[in-house]
């Protein structure tokens, strides 16, 4: 009787031997077939970590330059938008005054200009309202040692002579009718040149304090002046069409008065045909040396040329007289005189006075130190192309009865 394990291993022992071979080749390329899988996920694994390696250093170079780009673009809006409105333009003894400051008070300017029909010129707005920011500070600090007080009662008073409507000569008005009408004149007001009422008041302020200061150097000026009588031809600058030499020469042909009704424009202290009047030294400083001449220099002395110049002849015209005004032509009908002086050159004189103190002002602070202006060209076009981009706040202008703001030169 065979045992089982004997018929196995007799079975075993009769497998041919191809077919042993066969299982051993089988096995062999099974064992290579994994080694050739092994070896695929291998590298397939390898070339999983280099995609996400260059994944990783493309994500990481594209992070630096995302950001190299946002601050730039950063940097551009801080140095364009987010700084120049926060430079100090000027400073009077730690009180400062930014670049947006300016910009604000110019469109305040543009805003009352445009209400009352004018216009703001930014060829010489930003820096002539720099320096009235910086001398309106530097009344306000010396308002107490001058003596001079502005009230809110002084304030309600001005707003009253500029919004409060005036009736007819010889018609009866309701009171409260007219209180009601102030207030919608003053509210409108406010609201065509978006200004709070604390804003005017502070801009009103700066006015009252300018005027109280003329009218403290209007005190001390003399009754009477050493004045000669003149006539002049001023051309604007801003008008291309007219050749001062030429017009100069016109005058030796053709009667003054005739020429200056063609040519004159006035700035307030002449006639249509050029008279003027009797007019003191000081009333034009720029004038003066051509109306009333220079003294000699005293001994030890210098002039500009180191030599006196004589007065304009009673009965000649001068030649073209460039200011940054205008051009000036003048001719001298007679004098000197001591003689009382009119309201109008009284006025001229104490503002000369004014302009004179504000500008030793500004020479001393600036020598002391108390006072300091940083604005430069780049800054200056930076504020004008501000104002220039900013829209007209009202469409027509103000109504003879709604009053107005005399913002500007104090």
């Amino acid at each position: 009787m065979a045992l089982p394990w004997r018929r196995r291993a007799t079975a075993t022992e009769e497998e041919p031997l191809s077919r042993r071979r066969s299982r051993r080749r089988q096995r062999e390329s099974e064992r290579e077939s994994r080694r050739e899988t092994a070896e695929q996920a291998r590298r397939q694994t390898e070339r999983a970590q280099q995609e996400r390696r260059r994944q990783r250093l493309a994500i990481t170079v594209g992070s630096v330059l995302i950001l190299a780009v946002m601050a730039i673009v950063g940097v551009g809006v801080y140095l364009e938008f987010w700084l120049p409105p926060r430079v100090t333009a000027g400073e009077i003894r730690g009180v400062k005054f930014t670049m947006g400051d300016l910009v604000d008070r110019i469109r305040v300017l543009q805003g009352i200009r445009r209400y009352e029909g004018g216009f703001v010129d930014l060829s010489v707005v930003p820096f002539e309202y720099l320096q009235d920011m910086l001398n309106s500070e530097i009344i306000r600090q010396a308002a107490p040692g001058l003596g001079i007080t502005i009230t809110d009662d002084d304030l309600d008073e001005a707003l009253r002579e500029q919004f409060y409507p005036n009736p007819p000569e010889g018609q009866e008005a309701d009171p409260g009718q007219l209180d009601r009408e102030f207030d919608n004149n003053y509210t409108g007001f406010l609201t065509q040149v978006r200004l709070t009422d604390d804003e005017y008041r502070d801009l009103l302020e700066e006015q009252l304090l300018g005027r109280d200061l003329t009218l403290m150097f209007a005190s001390t000026i003399p009754a009477t002046a050493e004045q000669v009588e003149v006539e002049w031809i001023r051309i604007d600058l801003q008008d291309n069409t007219l050749d001062p030499r030429a017009v100069r020469e016109r005058l030796d042909e053709e009667e003054f008065a005739d020429v200056a009704a063609e040519v004159h424009s006035s700035s307030g202290f002449s006639l249509p045909d050029g008279y003027v009047g009797w007019v003191p030294r000081g009333a034009f400083p720029d004038l003066d040396e051509t109306i009333f001449g220079t003294a000699e220099p005293a001994e030890g002395e210098a002039s500009a040329d180191g030599a006196k110049i004589e007065p304009l002849p009673v009965g000649e015209i001068s030649e073209s007289v460039f200011l940054r005004e205008g051009v000036y032509i003048i001719r001298k009908i007679s004098g000197p005189e001591e003689r009382n002086l009119e309201p109008l050159m009284h006025a001229k004189l104490a503002r000369e006075l004014v302009q004179e103190w504000r500008d030793e002002q500004l020479s001393r602070g600036s020598k002391e130190g108390w006072l300091k202006i940083n604005f430069d060209s780049e800054r200056y076009a930076w504020v004008a192309d501000q104002v220039r981009v900013t829209a007209p706040r009202v469409d027509e202008p103000a109504r003879p009865d709604q009053g107005g703001f005399p913002l500007g030169g104090q």
